[in-house]
């Protein structure tokens, strides 16, 4: 179908950071709205079409700028949102599926405000650059009353949903539909056009290659709808660009077709909204994200971020209300910097080189999650402590013990209560704010806790408890490499078999449903450690598995490489041992491990619960070159086995509820993947790493569907640097994350979603005077 138009959307794509260290880049973006209002101003003569337009393609921006901006500029700005010739998409942010289904909706949080103030009818959201977004925000985008999606996925180390460029609509959870923009990457206008060379000649040759390109895709539209930025001197974070807005005039004037016009995305609905509903697809699934497998290169602090998230939940659980002016500031300012945290952007452009301004932008992103812990960790002790009831000064030691179950499931478990809470002293209200310490404690109980319920006990009645008889271990005395032999750990749920010697697991045994997990020789120990890194006998650069060509991302053509990968597994055990409590038994291990100084592997049985706790933690060397960091785990599943994991809040099926082209190879977990066939399965529980594969090591060109042989892995996706930027090269230092593994008949999606919460949630004991 011949082009009757070409409509031209001019923005700022905002990365926190990339381009400018994050404090000089909101400084920058606040600029960039002024000099919007002064093209504005200035071109305000010009004909129709050719008389540029402004989009503010997230709000974080606008907000910001609305803090400082006079009233006389603000007056301006709405002029504009009248005019038509200004308008603010939805979405705070340009976002990762690290955003969980609450941070999703404060995305949207702002509109109300922006709408009533400026006049803006705020009926579009756009995400640019990031391959994906979680499927419940296509609900929560029409609650918001958008009626229309846009999409600029960038193709570098990700892949594109079909069709594209194009529009579909978009089934929700909920089964409405939401129409989608799936355009081209940004600054697209300028790569396709060539606006750099500042030559009609240029950009009629570029746009005739790339019409060529259309028709041999079969693109079925009359209009082609493309993005501006100031490239090639700034794709991102760029200001607005008088020099396109003058080719454009020069286009139209000289009568070139097709005629260009600006738009704005509220004229981009109305155009896409005169499309007969039966001539576009209708999709449904989730657009399940490439680029986020990135997160993995900050470990650490991703860990952090979670963590602090469930804090904030549990501490306004137990509020009661209203909070204090001040610790509810405390709670919002957390909030602000986790959602600040997971927005798309991680680090420089050139991180690679570990030049300075990368280093400086490694160091503001982490400051975000490790502050909001802090605030957390405050707000959830002051809940507490109002809860509990307690002074800001007692002369003597607690008396009770405040129990608090975080999570929807109810309780009966053992607890760990601090032995110097039962010795006498004074108490001060502010040492519960000091960072927790490991201290020596007791296991007490069972206790009983219905869902989020919280129970005062008298101290006095938390006697240690005596040694479950349910929990058992066979095997030698004590550890020594020379000694040949097999022991078990087992608990009500699980018999565990390992090689003393060598400390490799032979068996998982759920006693529940007579399963072994473990298939019979399997390769790979029981979430054994693997380390990936490209073959360097081949190629070990990072251009092994990607090699980036700027003309092919243009026609969407992949830029990805089939590779050769070296796996490393754990060279030995140095230490084998089992440690007790009276609710728990540990296989303690440790190993050396290619790529860090050393590794722990602790394997937990609990009497009170059937879930197997996982601690790793890795004591990481400064290691730059490509390389991933893998636990794996070999299942005893029939072929055809299935996989489910949780995204936004909501339980997605692998293949069955994704979108075509979105990512099937590795996805991020709000709290869950898991595997299963007919008869039995696991699910993985994933409270601090986020990062799952299903089926075996994928990273590499996009799959079309996983396969589904019998006796697959699963890979908990720990660490990786594979990026060429924006995401940190290194990490080295201690790295701690907590698993979680239950085995199960029948997969029950209520079920397992429920028991992740548990397990992420423990239960919080808190002294009581």
């Amino acid at each position: 179908m011949p082009l009757n138009e070409i409509l031209v959307l001019h923005h700022s794509h905002l990365d926190v950071g990339y381009t400018h260290s994050q404090p000089v880049l909101w400084e920058l973006q606040r600029e960039y709205i002024d000099l919007a209002l002064d093209l504005l101003e200035e071109t305000a003569d010009w004909p129709e079409g050719a008389r540029p337009k402004w989009m503010c393609e997230v709000t974080a921006p606008v907000c910001r700028w609305l803090e400082t901006a006079s009233p006389a500029d603000v007056g301006r700005f709405a002029a504009f949102v009248r005019a038509g010739r200004l308008a603010i998409a939805g979405m705070r942010y340009n976002v990762t599926p690290l955003n969980t289904a609450a941070q999703l909706a404060r995305q949207l949080a702002p509109i109300a405000g922006l709408r009533e103030r400026l006049g803006a009818r705020i009926t579009t959201a756009i995400q640019h650059d990031v391959n994906g977004v979680p499927w419940p925000l296509a609900d929560l985008l029409l609650d918001h009353g958008m009626d229309l999606f846009v999409m600029g996925i960038n193709g570098h180390l990700g892949g594109v949903v079909q069709p594209r460029p194009g529009v579909f609509r978009w089934r929700t959870p909920s089964g409405r539909e939401l129409r989608v923009m799936n355009g081209n990457h940004y600054t697209m206008f300028d790569q396709i056009f060539l606006t750099w060379d500042r030559s009609l000649d240029s950009m009629q040759r570029g746009l005739a290659d790339y019409v060529a390109h259309l028709e041999r895709i079969g693109y079925p539209h009359d209009f082609l709808y493309l993005t501006t930025t100031a490239a090639p001197e700034m794709w991102d974070n760029s200001p607005p660009n008088p020099s396109v807005a003058r080719l454009i005039r020069q286009w139209n004037e000289a009568g070139l077709q097709p005629p260009v016009r600006y738009v704005t995305t509220e004229d981009l609905a109305e155009r896409i909204h005169q499309i007969p509903e039966d001539e576009l697809p209708l999709l449904s699934g989730d657009w399940t994200d490439y680029w986020n497998f990135g997160c993995a290169s900050t470990a650490r602090h991703v860990a952090v971020s979670r963590a602090a998230k469930r804090a904030l939940d549990a501490a306004d659980r137990l509020n009661a209300g209203p909070r204090n002016p001040a610790v509810q500031r405390a709670a919002e300012r957390a909030r602000d910097l986790l959602d600040l945290f997971d927005e798309h952007t991680w680090s420089h452009w050139n991180t690679v080189n570990r030049l300075e301004p990368a280093l400086v932008q490694d160091h503001l992103k982490a400051a975000l999650p490790i502050e909001a812990r802090e605030l957390a960790r405050y707000v959830l002790m002051n809940e507490l402590e109002a809860v509990a009831g307690n002074p800001a000064f007692s002369e003597t030691g607690p008396e009770h013990v405040l129990l608090v179950n975080p999570s929807p499931v109810a309780r009966c478990e053992y607890v760990e209560i601090p032995t110097a809470w039962r010795q006498p002293g004074r108490h001060l209200r502010c040492r519960q704010f000091t960072p927790p310490l490991a201290m020596e404690t007791q296991t007490c109980g069972p206790v009983e806790l219905p869902a989020f319920g919280v129970k005062r006990v008298a101290l006095a009645q938390l006697t240690p408890a005596a040694d479950d008889a349910r929990l058992s271990y066979e095997g030698p005395a004590t550890w020594e490499p020379a000694r040949k032999g097999v022991a078990t750990i087992e608990s009500p749920a699980h018999r565990l078999t390992y090689d003393s010697t060598t400390g490799r697991i032979l068996s998982l045994f759920d006693k529940r449903v007579e399963w072994d997990v473990l298939p019979g020789g399997a390769e790979y120990d029981f979430f054994g450690f693997v380390r990936e890194r490209p073959d360097a006998l081949f190629d070990g650069s990072r251009d092994a598995y990607f090699e980036r060509d700027l003309a092919a991302e243009k026609l969407d053509g992949s830029c990805w490489k089939p590779w050769r990968a070296v796996r490393e597994r754990a060279a030995r055990v140095v230490e084998c041992r089992v440690t007790r409590t009276a609710g728990s038994v540990t296989l303690d291990r440790l190993f050396e491990a290619p790529s860090t100084a050393g590794l722990r592997h602790r394997i937990t049985l609990r009497a009170d619960s059937p879930v197997i706790a996982i601690d790793i933690e890795v004591d990481k060397l400064d290691y730059t070159d490509p390389e991933a960091i893998y636990f794996v785990l070999p299942l005893s599943l029939a072929t055809g086995w299935r996989c489910h994991f949780d995204t936004g809040g909501l339980p997605v099926e692998l293949d069955a509820d994704q979108l075509p082209g979105a990512c099937r190879g590795w996805f991020t977990v709000d709290s869950f993947a898991a595997m299963y066939d007919d008869r039995r399965g696991v699910t993985l529980f994933c409270p601090d790493a986020p990062m799952v594969m299903a089926g075996g090591f994928h990273f590499g060109p996009p799959l079309q569907a996983v396969p589904r042989d019998a006796d697959p892995l699963m890979l908990a996706w720990a660490m990786n640097n594979y990026w060429t930027t924006n995401f940190p090269v290194t990490q080295p230092g201690k790295v701690r994350l907590r698993y979680g593994l239950l085995t199960h008949g029948v997969f029950d999606q209520a079920d397992v979603a429920a028991q992740a919460d548990a397990f992420a949630n423990p239960i919080i004991a808190h002294p009581a005077f």
